[in-house]
């Protein structure tokens, strides 16, 4: 599989957290479980194998909840509506995912955490295309494959807001997404 720059800038970020991460004493309790929401700006481009390609975005929402083990070190899971996309050819892509992601958390200061993701999203995607001289072909994909991001989150009791950017390219349907969120979290039990 080969890694598009983006995604090897989410890698290099997301390792660097971790080992930073790991050698800095956290100021506040970030332990246990968390639920949160938000909406997200999605960028897709697509391209598929007779070079038909085109760009479009859409506005979605996503749900996540995880835990963490250590103010440093947890897991979250999530789904994410990844939009419909419209292509000038006739090309219609649906898709949602879902991901599984270790999460390294890194507070920088009692209110402020910075935090990255790295880890595996499943894609589901139907995509609809009229060919020429065909007719109408429809094509329903799913497949698993890396999922990273980082993001930034302010810290108010158990409410907090977070702001995130993360990537998901994937095979299916030729569809590489970047994802831009804004969203709050509820640590539950804090």
């Amino acid at each position: 599989m080969k890694l598009s720059k983006t995604k090897k800038i989410i890698v290099g970020a997301s390792a660097m957290l971790m080992v930073s991460g790991a050698q800095v004493v956290q100021a506040d309790d970030d332990t246990g479980w968390y639920v949160g929401a938000g909406v997200s700006r999605l960028d897709a481009d697509f391209k598929d194998v007779d070079d038909l390609s085109f760009d479009d975005s859409d506005n979605t929402a996503q749900i996540k909840g995880g835990y963490m083990f250590t103010d440093i070190f947890g897991v979250e899971a999530g789904w994410l509506d990844l939009g419909d996309y419209e292509g000038g050819s006739g090309v219609k892509i649906d898709a949602d995912g879902f991901w599984l992601a270790g999460v390294a958390n890194w507070s920088v200061s009692e209110r402020w955490d910075l935090y990255a993701k790295l880890g595996v999203a499943i894609v589901d995607a139907t995509s609809d295309q009229v060919i020429p001289g065909i007719g109408p072909v429809q094509n329903n994909d799913t497949e698993e494959n890396i999922f990273g991001g980082v993001g930034a989150e302010v810290d108010f009791g158990n409410w907090n807001i977070f702001g995130e950017f993360a990537v998901m390219d994937t095979d299916v349907s030729d569809l590489n997404i970047d994802i831009i969120t804004l969203g709050v979290k509820y640590e539950i039990g804090r």
